[in-house]
């Protein structure tokens, strides 16, 4: 009875917390501050971190900004989801800001108007930071037992960081981003493996190529694997005695932990390659700096190309978070998201174009009738999860999604061909009234569905052309396949000359999508 009566007290705070959070909300929208969040994101990931030094040995004379760094890391940790609740509840409850944040960044949102609770965001701080400071002594401790185990012999290899289970199979033939790179032409030459940290894949064989699971980082051998264990130690220790005075080094424990394992492996242990994407883009990891200069590639690159915010009727938004960026290789889909890198790149990367690049499939099975065209949308959070988002502009909601469904199935239906539709994804954080209408789209005769997981590329070289939500990848891999492919914006919302858009045309109403549809069922 007791557990009852807990357990519904906890819910009765999550909604009336949630309560307040979308009233902030609402008071953003009613007074023209729907940016104020990313506006705040801005703010904070501009202001400069104090007393961030590490000691000369601990880096060895690498050569890396360690302040931009821990920026980035923080960033990526603390002003997320939690950060845009906190500030949407103190809106709605009208209470001071309570959230983890640095010194110096809780002194930006004062000095810019926003009511901090200092105390209790000081308090928070410190207590992320000894949380944070554990995870790094538990990584020590897992990567010292990984180290003493044997692994696989791995010669000249590549790595694959932050990938998934569908990124990886043993068809040759599959649509994903190690097949991808073994046949891109910049790929390293003469690679005995391929490696990657899905724990759920067994190690296998791929034509010539070993694929291997590992954790991502080199081996260290002999009497330098005794000074890793001495380096776990002394930094644990140390970022213990930091968290009073400099609690943002313990915070970064995993991290420092992670560049001395790298700093202390030979050459020979490193990837030839070192391959990251775009989900999470704004840290890169410390540890690659030291990579990079003992000869590895760090390649960054770019799995979709919805980047960028919507433009509006007086101009482009702020590129959010991208400033922080310091890759040193982008790899990129076309001249637009070139582009789009040259605007906000503050170093002398290099960023090579190299068309389209395939992330993760699944192989589809279907029969496909021969008039038939792709649709590709974005499914709508449900309004819980939405309103924590932060969005400047509303467009990936329920309201847009049902008439894009809608109008595409009734335009496709009037002119004799079918709808085959891929959802971008579907899981417990779907908008119930889309999936609700996407079973109600199941009954109709020229309607078929695909899965989520399954690998776009197929059903665009399967159908005769393409239409996409503003602004998903998937037109702009039709129109490299030499399909026709377009965006449909019932909304209005979108600008047509948008960059975003790759060049795709934007059709803004049901009557140009009518008119479009004509002349590709004409064809």
């Amino acid at each position: 009875m007791t557990r009852f009566f807990i357990l519904a007290f906890i819910k009765k705070r999550k909604r009336l917390r949630l309560r307040l959070i979308n009233k902030g909300r609402n008071n953003l929208k009613e007074n023209d501050r729907s940016a104020l969040l990313n506006e705040l994101k801005y703010l904070l990931s501009n202001t400069l971190l104090n007393n961030i030094h590490f000691p000369k040995y601990l880096l060895n004379g690498v050569r890396v900004n360690a302040e931009l760094s821990v920026r980035q890391y923080l960033t990526g940790r603390i002003i997320g989801l939690a950060f845009n609740k906190s500030i949407l509840y103190s809106i709605g409850a009208n209470k001071p800001v309570r959230h983890p944040l640095p010194k110096e960044w809780r002194n930006a949102l004062i000095s810019n108007g926003i009511d901090v609770n200092n105390f209790i965001s000081a308090l928070l701080w410190h207590m992320y930071c000894f949380l944070y400071w554990g995870k790094g002594v538990l990584y020590g401790v897992r990567s010292i037992l990984f180290l003493l185990k044997r692994s696989p012999e791995l010669g000249r290899h590549v790595s694959f960081d932050n990938i998934d289970y569908n990124c990886i199979s043993s068809r040759l033939g599959a649509r994903n981003i190690i097949n991808w790179y073994f046949q891109w032409s910049g790929k390293t030459e003469g690679l005995e493996s391929a490696c990657h940290s899905v724990k759920a894949k067994s190690n296998f064989r791929l034509g010539e190529i070993n694929i291997i699971q590992t954790d991502g980082l080199p081996k260290i051998r002999k009497l330098k694997l005794l000074q890793y264990i001495f380096s776990v130690v002394y930094l644990s220790i140390y970022g213990l005695f930091s968290l009073v005075f400099r609690p943002t080094f313990s915070f970064f424990l995993e991290e420092m932990l992670k560049f001395k394992r790298t700093d202390l492996a030979n050459i020979e242990d490193f990837s030839k390659d070192y391959l990251f994407h775009n989900s999470p883009p704004f840290y890169r990891p410390i540890w690659t700096y030291s990579a990079e200069e003992k000869g590895s590639r760090v390649l960054f690159y770019f799995y979709s190309t919805n980047n960028e915010g919507f433009k509006a009727k007086d101009g482009y938004p702020e590129n959010g978070l991208w400033h922080l960026v310091s890759w040193s290789h982008y790899l990129v889909w076309d001249e637009f998201q070139a582009d789009f890198i040259k605007r906000f790149n503050r170093h002398n990367s290099i960023i090579e174009e190299v068309g389209a690049i395939w992330f993760s499939s699944q192989k589809m099975s279907m029969d496909i009738p021969m008039k038939t065209i792709s649709v590709f949308d974005v499914t709508p959070f449900r309004p819980a999860v939405y309103i924590t988002l932060g969005a400047d502009v509303d467009y990936y909601i329920y309201n847009n999604a049902n008439p894009f469904l809608s109008d595409i199935q009734f335009i496709l239906g009037k002119n004799n061909i079918t709808m085959l539709h891929k959802m971008k994804r579907i899981n417990k954080f779907a908008h119930k009234k889309y999936t609700r209408r996407v079973r109600q789209l199941n009954k109709k005769y020229n309607y078929i569905e695909a899965h989520p997981s399954v690998d776009a590329l197929q059903i665009i070289q399967q159908t005769k052309a393409c239409i996409s939500m503003p602004f998903t990848s998937t037109a702009l891999m039709a129109k490299l396949e030499g399909k026709p492919s377009v965006y449909y914006d019932p909304s209005g919302l979108i600008q047509k000359d948008d960059r975003a858009a790759h060049g795709v045309p934007v059709l803004s109403n049901i009557d140009e999508l009518q008119e479009w549809v004509k002349s590709i069922g004409n064809e």
